[in-house]
């Protein structure tokens, strides 16, 4: 997944989360108020790892590491691997009224 995919992602299903437990709130305690509407910081802390191969591919992003993969295949190539981090927040004003 890109990095631009997985920071979108992450902000709408913040969101999400964050309209349905004020509407469930609203709900099951008959309260017109929810969750405050406010700013809400969302801190980010990315692993980012880039791995060099030696093929003739051109072109490149920055991707984020999936957890989990499965299968099998064999090749020689040569590669090289290296991990940054990246930190942020950004501030996100959420009206769930």
């Amino acid at each position: 997944m890109e990095l631009k995919d997985f920071i979108s992602e992450t902000i709408k299903q913040i969101t999400d989360g964050v309209l349905e437990g004020s509407s469930y709130i609203r709900k099951q305690s008959n309260s017109s108020e929810g969750i405050r509407d406010q700013y809400t910081k969302i801190d980010f802390d990315i692993a980012i790892t880039t791995n060099e191969e030696n093929k003739d591919d051109l072109g490149g992003k920055i991707s984020v590491v999936q957890v989990f993969s499965a299968g099998a295949s064999t090749s020689k190539s040569a590669s090289t691997s290296s991990q940054n981090r990246i930190k942020f927040e950004v501030l996100a004003h959420i009206k769930t009224s």
